[in-house]
């Protein structure tokens, strides 16, 4: 049992470091979340997703990573000017 528990911790550790999400992975991951925030905006709807991969750009000339080998933390100031922060882990990003 106890070996059992070091295969699966040494995998889980080897296999997030090996999907360590890089910035282009998280560029990619900011159009496609603001594509869906400009689609559900009912005003306009689709016609907002245009804006989407210039959005996203702008959003990325403030990137801030920081790189832990098995994650990695991303920080952007978003279009209303707030700072957000991510936890790329396992090719994900969740919301700090």
């Amino acid at each position: 049992m106890k070996n059992l528990f070091w295969i699966l911790l040494i995998g889980g550790l080897i296999g997030a470091f090996m999907t360590n999400p890089n910035e282009d992975d998280f560029k990619e991951f900011l159009t496609q979340k603001f594509t869906l925030e400009f689609k559900e905006n009912k005003n306009f709807g689709g016609l907002l997703s245009l804006l989407a991969s210039p959005a996203s750009f702008i959003a990325s000339l403030s990137l801030k990573k920081e790189d832990y080998k098995l994650c990695s933390i991303y920080t952007f100031k978003n279009l209303k000017g707030e700072e957000e922060k991510y936890v790329g882990l396992y090719t994900k990003f969740i919301k700090l």
